[in-house]
């Protein structure tokens, strides 16, 4: 081989030992890179291929120029190989370790109900957990990206947590368990525990921060109210005047109040906490107190209002009362005691003062002769005097508690005696008024002075009332007051029976007077008459004047005469002829006579007769002469025309006052069934100044030559004959009412 040749076979050597080299250093470096440094998976796996690749290649090119014989050479290409497998069994177990830290962090970041978060150095969060989207009213975690606080609370709130986070990428100082109040954008507003620490990266660098932050919205609400609570618990007791204490099995305090501090003199409650009851009390009580501590406390048993005596240092007695009960947990077993003693010595005076003016009272209302009590708003008694059980017969133990009510059986006058307590409590003032009440079924009454009784602040608490029984006094006002009223009736019935003497001697006198004129004048009248006839069989027939001179004396004869007949029949005392007559047969045959006239003076009649009318006993021809004059009297007063109502009925007569001592049995009493005629006009009526003199002979309103004035008088005689009356009345709807009316 010459000198090129093994120059050649030299660099080619140098280049493959070069060759070799480069590739066993690639291997190497991809193994280092494997072991030492920490990169992300895909970095990792390229630097196992590189290995590979470097190893495999440096074995091959070993190999072509070794040949199989070389066993160095396969011994370290095995070296290698296995190494590579281990290497890439680290690998992959590099990276399920990695997988599963991330599934670690995706299931922290997914599932916990705290809010996490990372941020950038401009405060723009990375990454968050899927609660502080929710809590932001997101889907997505990715939705919050890019963005920061101000986009989702105010300033207040935004503003302070930019400025932590700034100082905390300033100093690499975090904070944690920092209690935040939060208002978002949306007005809503809570409590937060927070956490914020710098965020780095593997070599140590800041590159943001992170943080987590729980809601303690429910938390710190509970903990205001449970200090709101221990505040006015606090304040509570300490305003309690009674004495009130809490103390361990041991009876040292873990409680006082207040009031029980300056009670012993201990200055303040804080001063008590940890000490005994005998730091502050004489032996005997402490020894009391103790027995009844230890016996709390095994049998569970409270002590309620025992009464017990405190000497005060300066040598006052006071009277106390103790309420001591055990403290349980939550097994049952007693931890401790809770106690209050109350002072009552100024209870107690008030109490016996009150008691003896409850009897000097009640010794006052016992001797009165009234009944006096004393009521609630409620109108139950709350005291009563010894009048008011002698009263209803019952004692002031079965009164006291109860309302009228209860025990007054005349409910109306219950019912009264509550409206007037009402009464006097809405008027706020006395009031006097007179009460009716039925005791043993016999009407008592009352003159009673009611009265409102207030608190020391004026309200009205409860009515006071004195009764005093007036029953004697109200019987001899109603026997006066009745006897006054037959004073009176006695009087109207005299003067009624003097006018009707004086009536009866005047009808007397017009007796005697029209039976005399009867005799005296009715001769005269027949002569008068037969001259007049012979003086008209002489007048000439041409002598109209003569003629009708002579008519007008006639009619005057005649009109003398009907008076004459009128004055014998007022005054006849003769006997009816009565029989038994049906009384609507009467009325139409009484209607028939002056039909004729009726209906020439345009009067309508209008029958209403009952059916049903027993038979009376009359004079069919005298009560015919008074329906007939009534009729035309009605005529007479409606000059216009207009309706008579013909009206007949049965009734039982309620009151007579007239005639009611007669003796005879024919007259009309109370009770007897009567037939009435009514005769009702639509004329004008009676005026009030003729209404008294209706019934006066020779009175009347009508025009002279039109009637007698008698046809009244006649016809008042005529039904009373018939032991009846006649009365004509003013009708409410207009025109004149004429009664008759008959025993049946």
């Amino acid at each position: 081989m010459g000198e090129e040749e093994v120059s050649a076979s030299k660099r080619v050597l140098g280049n493959e030992q070069t060759l070799r080299v480069a590739l066993a250093f690639s291997g190497l470096l991809g193994v280092v890179w494997l072991v030492v440094m920490e990169a992300s998976p895909i970095a990792r796996v390229a630097a196992g291929a590189v290995s590979m690749l470097a190893i495999f290649a440096l074995a091959w090119n070993h190999r072509r120029k070794a040949g199989d014989a070389s066993r160095d050479a396969e011994i370290l290409a095995e070296r290698l190989v296995r190494q590579n497998q281990e290497l890439a069994s680290e690998l992959d177990q590099v990276k399920n370790r990695h997988r599963l830290l991330d599934h670690y962090f995706e299931t922290l970041m997914k599932y916990v109900p705290s809010n996490i978060y990372f941020k950038d150095l401009d405060s723009k969060f990375l990454q968050v957990n899927l609660s502080l989207a929710e809590s932001f009213g997101l889907k997505h975690s990715a939705d919050l990206e890019g963005k920061t606080d101000h986009d989702f609370f105010d300033k207040e709130h935004a503003d302070p947590a930019l400025a932590d986070e700034k100082e905390i990428i300033r100093t690499g100082k975090g904070i944690s368990g920092m209690v935040e109040h939060e208002t978002y954008a949306d007005g809503k507003e809570g409590w937060v525990l927070t956490t914020k620490m710098p965020f780095r990266d593997r070599g140590g660098k800041i590159i943001g921060t992170f943080g987590m932050s729980s809601n303690v919205t429910e938390l710190v609400e509970t903990q205001n109210t449970l200090e709101r609570e221990r505040n006015m618990l606090r304040s509570l007791i300490d305003s309690f005047p009674d004495r009130i204490f809490v103390r361990d099995p041991g009876r040292h305090y873990l409680v006082a109040n207040k009031a029980l501090a300056e009670g012993i003199g201990a200055g303040s409650p804080e001063v008590m906490l940890g000490r005994k009851p005998d730091d502050f009390f004489p032996e005997e009580v402490v020894k009391r107190g103790a027995e009844e501590d230890l016996e709390i406390l095994s049998t569970g048993v409270p002590i309620l209002n025992r009464d017990w005596i405190l000497k005060t240092p300066d040598g006052e007695v006071r009277n106390m009362v103790t309420t001591k009960v055990p403290l349980l947990d939550q097994d049952g077993r007693s931890w401790g005691i809770v106690g209050m003693d109350r002072d009552v010595t100024e209870a107690r005076r008030a109490r016996q003062v009150l008691i003896e003016t409850e009897q000097r009272l009640q010794e006052l209302m016992d001797n009165s002769p009234a009944v006096v009590y004393l009521k609630d708003m409620d109108g139950r008694y709350l005291m009563i005097n010894r009048g008011y059980e002698e009263l209803f017969g019952i004692g002031r133990k079965d009164v006291l508690g109860r309302t009228d009510h209860d025990f007054i059986g005349d409910r109306s006058a219950a019912d009264k005696f509550r409206e007037n307590d009402l009464m006097v409590i809405d008027a706020g003032k006395p009031v006097q008024m007179d009460e009716e009440l039925y005791v043993e079924g016999e009407p008592r009454w009352f003159v009673s002075a009611k009265f409102p009784l207030r608190d020391i602040n004026g309200k009205v608490h409860a009515v006071g009332g004195i009764s005093t029984d007036i029953t004697d006094r109200k019987k001899a006002e109603e026997e006066t007051r009745q006897l006054n009223d037959d004073l009176v009736n006695a009087n109207e019935d005299l003067q009624q029976a003097q006018e009707q003497l004086i009536q009866a001697e005047k009808m007397e006198s017009v007796g005697r007077l029209a039976s005399g004129v009867a005799h005296e004048v009715k001769n005269p009248l027949a002569m008068i008459g037969m001259g007049l006839e012979l003086l008209a069989r002489r007048i000439p027939e041409d002598d109209e004047k003569g003629r009708e001179t002579i008519e007008r004396m006639k009619r005057g004869i005649e009109r003398a005469k009907k008076i004459v007949k009128g004055l014998v029949d007022f005054s006849s005392a003769r006997q009816l002829a009565l029989e038994p007559r049906d009384l609507n047969e009467v009325v139409r045959d009484s209607h028939a006579l002056v039909e004729y006239q009726l209906k020439k003076a345009n009067v309508k009649v209008v029958e209403e007769l009952s059916d049903e009318l027993p038979e009376v006993e009359l004079d069919g021809t005298k009560v015919e002469q008074v329906l007939v004059n009534l009729m035309i009297n009605a005529s007479h007063a409606m000059p216009d025309g207009g309706q008579i109502t013909l009206r007949t009925y049965v009734e039982k007569v309620d009151d007579v006052r007239r005639d009611e001592g007669a003796r005879t049995k024919g007259h009309l009493r109370a009770g007897d069934s009567v037939v009435k005629i009514e005769i009702d006009d639509t004329g004008s009526g009676i005026s009030e100044e003729n209404a008294g003199k209706l019934y006066d002979p020779f009175f009347t309103t009508k025009p002279t030559g039109v009637g007698t004035g008698l046809g009244l008088s006649v016809s008042r005689k005529i039904i009373e004959l018939h032991h009846g009356t006649l009365e004509l009345a003013n009708r409410p709807e207009g025109g004149v009412r004429a009664t008759v009316t008959l025993k049946v």
